[in-house]
């Protein structure tokens, strides 16, 4: 892999991992003017959709792929769809540290996936910085596990799986595919299951309020930046390195939290966010690709 195009695709990483903090955060804002989570889930991935179509368009791209892709494409929609669903429900049954630091098992499953599936070599940088980060997280989310409810931690856990499934495939189908097509794929796929989904149950929130409104796009404006750039870096670095990278939202959220929503963060959590942060430095000033699963041979 050229260093520039790695070095391109941890910063796209970076950044998208920040895109996804903010808009999550803002999301609490929409909550309080009136929506709902379903109803922010349902409509969150129209923009990406929307925006990449246009893309391709302007690019003179073909919007679908050709072959197994399509239906490749069409699957990552409905996982999508799936582990959205699920993390939603893991937030409403556990506290929010809890189900997010659940959600987070997804890098190193991502990892271990590609690896079980002979589309990646483990390293030991990888292994190590993982775990590094995750226990990180456990602190800077101030994670409590008195009398947690088993549905939801069970929900936790089917995001995790859900996203590193997500992960990993795309990891395969974006190799020779214009990542902007995987994306168009995914999120469409999402945007008819959750609409579904939430004409099904006859739930369907919109913002009451001018800060909701304004928390409501926002969020979703971050999210369609976060989601095509997180393809993007699929693209670039491998799945691997992307999901790893992707450590440093849970961080964000921390301190978005207290820019935005005026949460104190303890002297526990900035410990867990030096940990992350380290944690990411080590894995970035390593040699070559030894951060991410090296291509099997």
């Amino acid at each position: 892999m050229l260093k520039n195009q790695r070095t391109v695709g941890i910063v796209v990483a970076l950044v998208s991992a920040v895109n996804f903090a903010v808009a999550n955060t803002l999301a609490g804002v929409a909550y309080k003017g009136g929506s709902d989570p379903l109803t922010l889930n349902a409509t969150r991935f129209v923009i990406p959709t929307i925006l990449v179509f246009f893309m391709l368009k302007f690019a003179g791209k073909p919007v679908l792929m050709k072959g197994k892709a399509n239906w490749a494409g069409i699957t990552l929609g409905l996982v999508t769809a799936i582990y959205s669903f699920a993390l939603l429900q893991a937030i409403e049954l556990l506290p929010v540290s809890v189900a997010i630091l659940l959600f987070y098992l997804f890098p190193i499953l991502t990892a271990f996936f590609l690896a079980f599936l002979g589309w990646g070599r483990l390293t030991p940088t990888m292994v190590i910085g993982a775990f590094i980060a995750f226990s990180g997280l456990a602190l800077a989310l101030a994670v409590q596990f008195n009398e947690l409810d088993k549905t939801g931690m069970a929900f936790g856990l089917v995001s995790a799986v859900g996203f590193a499934i997500v992960c990993t495939l795309s990891n395969r189908i974006m190799r020779g595919q214009d990542s902007r097509q995987g994306t168009f794929y995914i999120s469409g796929t999402a945007t008819l299951v959750m609409a579904v989904a939430s004409i099904s149950v006859g739930e369907f929130n919109l913002p009451v309020t001018a800060a909701g409104w304004t928390g409501f796009m926002a969020s979703h404006i971050l999210y369609a930046a976060a989601m095509i750039g997180f393809f993007i870096s699929v693209s670039m670095v491998g799945a691997a390195a992307t999901t790893f990278f992707s450590n440093l939202e849970p961080i964000v959220v921390v301190g978005a939290g207290y820019i935005l929503l005026g949460q104190l963060i303890t002297p526990w959590q900035m410990a867990g966010v030096t940990i992350v942060v380290g944690a990411l430095i080590y894995a970035s000033r390593s040699k070559s690709d030894d951060t991410v699963l090296e291509p099997a041979e």
